[in-house]
């Protein structure tokens, strides 16, 4: 029987270029030796176009929040099956995070502002500062989602919902490293996209995070700028640092003094 060296998500991400470097080149010389693949590939990609034509976003997203609003929605609320959100294609991401706030999904992986999901306490909200820059995650337990800080303990499995507040910084470029040094890029959705940051409010990423098994930590880093990020060359020096395995859990990106550089570390399982 033969074995798919692709993972589904992995192909999801392929699509949005969200891969390290590395392997989005592995991806690309598999894809051009593998019909099978390439077939995978071709439905994922019909499958995203479908879900576009059904829900336009420039239709979609207006409705929604202007129910969302005006509180005008009184009728009980419906699950919604839109269980492959976390990597949809990008330019319907913003019509899953407004689609979260206003119906319930407990088969989805994408988080909103969770402070708008009815019956869901929110901890840690009074620890948000609004007059400076950083970086927040959020984990989802149960009918609660906790506010992380540097130093808590995860496990694999764990939903989590990045978020950050941006001041006086208008780009900026948020990425995750895990224990065995693979580098994820979480915004912008890509490496081509402009890394343009909301301000002073805390913005939430339009997808969620499920960690993984990597072993003994996830680093999640947001590099702030007031001129245009060059998103490749941020990655770049996360791949330097990713090597560092001595020093990644503590170290900061080898960058200019005009960068600010934030970051948050979460244990994993029973890792000191």
């Amino acid at each position: 029987m033969k074995t798919n060296p692709v993972k589904r998500w992995e192909l999801e991400r392929y699509l949005l270029g969200e891969l390290p470097s590395k392997r989005m080149d592995e991806i690309k010389k598999l894809l051009e030796a593998d019909s099978e693949l390439r077939k995978e590939l071709a439905f994922l990609t019909r499958s995203n176009e479908e879900i576009l034509k059904q829900y336009p976003t420039e239709a979609v997203v207006p409705q929604i929040k202007a129910k969302f609003e005006t509180g005008r929605e009184s009728r009980p609320r419906q699950p919604v099956l839109l269980k492959r959100l976390v990597y949809a294609a990008p330019v319907f991401a913003a019509a899953l995070i407004v689609l979260f706030i206003v119906f319930q999904n407990p088969g989805g992986r994408t988080v909103p502002d969770i402070e708008g999901l009815e019956g869901t306490r929110i901890k840690g909200t009074e620890k948000i500062n609004k007059t400076k820059s950083y970086i927040l995650v959020h984990r989802k337990v149960d009918d609660t989602v906790e506010l992380l800080e540097s130093g808590d303990k995860a496990t694999a499995g764990d939903l989590l919902q990045i978020a950050y507040v941006s001041v006086g910084a208008p780009y900026g470029v948020i990425f995750s490293i895990d224990g065995r040094g693979v580098v994820t890029l979480h915004y912008p959705e890509s490496k081509d996209k402009d890394p343009v940051l909301d301000q002073n409010e805390r913005t939430f990423l339009s997808t969620s995070y499920e960690l993984d098994d990597a072993p003994d930590f996830e680093r999640f880093f947001f590099i702030t700028s007031k001129s245009k990020i060059n998103v490749q060359a941020i990655l770049d020096s996360a791949e330097v640092l990713a090597k560092q395995t001595q020093t990644v859990a503590k170290a900061d990106l080898d960058l200019s003094d005009s960068f600010g550089q934030y970051s948050l570390l979460i244990k994993k399982g029973g890792s000191q």
